[in-house]
């Protein structure tokens, strides 16, 4: 049992972390800096390792900024079209796809980012993202309803495989710890073995309804944005094991697991929600002029939102 006061000390320590799990759910946001970044709809924000941020947008360009949020390259028409997706590999280099259904890579060289190599008419459509699966293999999805990966040689990159949908792909996420891909679309979900490209599970039930509909919550959890709806898929039972009905559509759903919430874009309104109950704990209204697009966790204590007004907005959690 231990002495009266081992289990005052272990009480005492006991309410501590009591106190600090609940306030770890009543975290809120506040904003505190808004940046005009592009003239057109920006369409996703990334994170280099050493703390710069990447933006692309329906303008066709790049932007990359330092930890001060100033800009230090911007690379004009880096697309002939929209730039749906970026990915980074690492400070060096990057990934982008476009509306131009091409797929281009990033190197630094003098301290500045040039064109690596370009697969032109990666897909027959739009291409809305592409991702890196290894050093040198990279996965592409498309409008055409087609997954396509690809293996860097000396010239360019070859295409390896292609997994089909008989749908449009809203969203694809790669899970390399459980050696999934995951792909979702009008019709349902997709869990692939990404060792040999099988389909395991098919979730017809779990419709996707938003481009980039895909996060995951956690090791064993993940979260699809459907219509009207959020629901929460078991890895490990590999089930849906929760629906979120609502009357209204989310955007951007994005996951920040030591925080223990995910956050999402209703509009041009972001929620904050609790990921154990998934109860939302603050909306703030008006959080941007137009659709949020996403959000990207900066470190332990900021994040970032970005939206079809063409702003980043970097925002703080508070007690």
């Amino acid at each position: 049992m231990g002495s009266l006061y081992e289990q005052k000390i272990k009480k005492l320590e006991k309410n501590r972390k009591s106190k600090l799990d609940n306030n770890s759910h009543i975290l809120k946001l506040n904003l505190i800096k808004s940046i005009n970044a592009h003239m057109d709809w920006i369409n996703l924000v990334s994170k280099f390792p050493f703390g710069n941020i990447i933006s692309v947008s329906n303008d066709k360009s790049i932007k990359i900024y330092d930890m001060n949020y100033n800009i230090i390259q911007h690379i004009q028409n880096a697309h002939t079209r929209s730039i749906n997706y970026v990915d980074i590999k690492d400070e060096n280099n990057f990934v982008t796809c476009s509306n131009d259904k091409s797929i281009k890579t990033w190197i630094k060289k003098e301290n500045k980012f040039i064109l690596n190599k370009s697969i032109i008419n990666a897909h027959n459509d739009e291409i809305y993202k592409v991702i890196y699966y290894s050093n040198e293999k990279l996965i592409s999805y498309s409008y055409d309803g087609i997954i396509k990966i690809w293996e860097e040689n000396i010239n360019n990159y070859q295409l390896i495989t292609s997994l089909k949908h008989s749908n449009f792909i809203y969203s694809i996420l790669l899970i390399q710890d459980k050696n999934l891909l995951i792909s979702s679309d009008s019709n349902g979900t997709k869990l692939w073995n990404i060792n040999n490209f099988e389909l395991i599970k098919y979730f017809e039930e779990a419709k996707c309804d938003e481009l980039n509909g895909l996060d995951r919550i956690d090791k064993e959890r993940i979260i699809i944005i459907g219509n009207e709806t959020l629901i929460i898929i078991s890895l490990l039972e590999k089930k849906i094991i929760k629906e979120i009905k609502t009357n209204f559509s989310y955007y951007g759903i994005s996951s920040i697991e030591e925080k223990g919430l995910f956050l999402g874009g209703r509009y041009n309104d972001i929620l904050v929600f609790r990921n154990d109950n998934y109860k939302c704990i603050q909306i703030i209204k008006n959080a941007h002029e137009d659709y949020i697009k996403g959000f990207i966790h900066l470190n332990n204590d900021f994040i970032i939102s970005y939206s079809d007004d063409g702003k980043i907005k970097i925002w703080s959690f508070e007690y």
